[in-house]
């Protein structure tokens, strides 16, 4: 059976799909605020780096996948969260744990989505998120300039959401063709009730 770090693995998808995995022998490693295997912040780098270094304590072997659910929406009110969480919370989490996934052949990494197709993206951040050299000082810079936008505005803040979910999408079609052997296509999203039934990825 394999080894699968899930984010956001308490409640919701991130909670069904640990007690899928798990159903089905596999062990599962939950990273979450409360309530998981390792609890941490991943929307900050000191979080992140906690989680990286203690998935390298448990499984120095190598893991089989890694589920990235964890993020908040628009609604949350706070853009700088949205954007260290959803954006360089998955990012920064897959890179740090990225020689544990190449130690397993068959290494997978899924993200979660749900409004990449409703528009109001904002393409000059987007091309910010994805382009930049160094992403340490990209995030300063980034949650420099939100703090111009006002969270209140539910137009804006749903743009912006679907902002951190593009850029997110994008770069993975970016690496996926050098970091794995086997890209899937992106499949339709699923609610958590219906998770087990249907699969999160098109066959290639």
């Amino acid at each position: 059976m394999g080894v699968y770090v899930v984010t956001g693995g308490s409640g919701g998808i991130g909670g069904k799909t640990v007690e899928i995995l798990r159903s089905q022998g596999h062990e599962t490693i939950n990273v979450d605020l409360k309530g998981g295997d390792i609890n941490a912040n991943i929307a900050t780098k000191e979080g992140r780096q906690d989680v990286i270094d203690k998935i390298h304590e448990l499984h120095p072997e190598g893991i089989d996948g890694l589920i990235c659910v964890a993020g908040v929406a628009g609604t949350c009110g706070d853009m700088k969260l949205m954007f260290s969480l959803n954006y360089f919370g998955v990012t920064g989490l897959a890179y740090g744990i990225y020689d544990l996934l190449k130690k397993k052949g068959g290494s997978c990494v899924v993200i979660v989505s749900n409004t990449i197709s409703q528009g109001g993206v904002h393409m000059d951040l987007c091309d910010m998120l994805n382009y930049a050299c160094n992403q340490d000082r990209n995030e300063a810079r980034i949650l420099s300039i939100l703090e111009q936008y006002d969270g209140s505005n539910m137009t804006m803040a749903q743009g912006l959401y679907a902002t951190t979910k593009y850029a997110l999408a994008r770069r993975v079609r970016r690496i996926s063709e050098r970091a794995c052997s086997k890209p899937a296509r992106p499949g339709r999203a699923e609610r958590p009730h219906t998770v087990e039934s249907k699969s999160w990825v098109s066959p290639p």
